[in-house]
């Protein structure tokens, strides 16, 4: 079994983490009650990271895909924290 291109495993993890993080929550559900990190923020750098990637024609490297899997596990992180997602 050879191992995927970068930009297949790009595609791959962009998957993943539309399936883990609901990148669509309102604003109004994130903003309320006590906040232990900017749930708010993490979701539109993740949101930007990935639609730069979904319509670049640039190839990633393995730079690029570490990059996006460290700010999507910080974004997991803090909307658990928050009680956003379980």
């Amino acid at each position: 079994m050879s191992k995927p291109d970068t930009k297949t495993a790009m595609q791959a993890l962009i998957t993943h983490i539309q399936q883990l993080i609901p990148l669509n929550l309102d604003e109004a559900q994130m903003c309320q009650g006590e906040c232990l990190g900017c749930s708010k923020k993490m979701l539109e750098m993740l949101d930007t990271e990935i639609s730069y990637w979904q319509y670049s024609a640039d190839t990633p490297g393995l730079k690029d895909l570490k990059h996006l899997e460290k700010i999507a596990t910080r974004t997991h992180k803090i909307l658990k924290r928050n009680h956003l997602i379980e």
